[in-house]
């Protein structure tokens, strides 16, 4: 791999745990800007390095660097919300298989994307609440709790931040050639 592809890993994952840091609780699932972070990551780095950056994210997090949106270090594990962020590692590969197509083919590659992070997240918050925390939950509180309430949120900052990839694509600002 090039010392630039590197680098470029390292920045998306510097911004996704800045995404973290915005931080606005509404119940057991905060409000964060890990999500578009993990969209632009994808379509301006392409699956690899997109897949890379969210593996180098994940296990920076999990050796105890703060750079989750709630707990970091091992006990990640056991926190219900950490499914989300093992989801982002195969949603950065999806929605980089939409790196430079149209906005309707960017869109679509984010939305599949999306779901797999809101698949894993729902199902490993159900297993932790039953299992660890020992308060079960059927699926559709989890849903009720963790992610109707950010669906509509998450759609638009989805197709804002592919509207954002297009221009800065069109405007010839993306340097990006993973």
């Amino acid at each position: 791999m090039k010392t630039k592809q590197l680098v470029l890993a390292a920045l998306f994952v510097a911004l996704i745990a800045i995404g973290a840091l915005v931080k606005i609780p509404l119940g057991p699932v905060p409000f964060t800007l890990q999500l578009p972070m993990v969209i632009l990551t994808g379509l301006l780095l392409g699956p690899k390095l997109a897949f890379i950056s969210l593996i180098t994210y994940t296990l920076l997090g999990l050796l105890g660097i703060p750079i989750f949106a709630g707990a970091s270090g091992l006990g990640a594990f056991v926190s219900p919300t950490f499914g989300f962020i093992v989801g982002y590692i195969p949603a950065a590969l999806i929605i980089g298989l939409g790196k430079n197509k149209s906005i309707a083919k960017m869109v679509m590659w984010t939305l599949f994307g999306m779901s797999v992070v809101f698949i894993c997240g729902t199902i490993y918050f159900y297993f932790i609440m039953e299992i660890v925390v020992k308060s079960p939950m059927s699926i559709n509180e989890v849903l009720m709790a963790a992610v109707i309430p950010f669906l509509l949120k998450d759609i638009i900052l989805a197709v804002l931040t592919v509207l954002f990839v297009k221009t800065l694509n069109q405007r010839g600002l993306i340097l990006v050639d993973s």
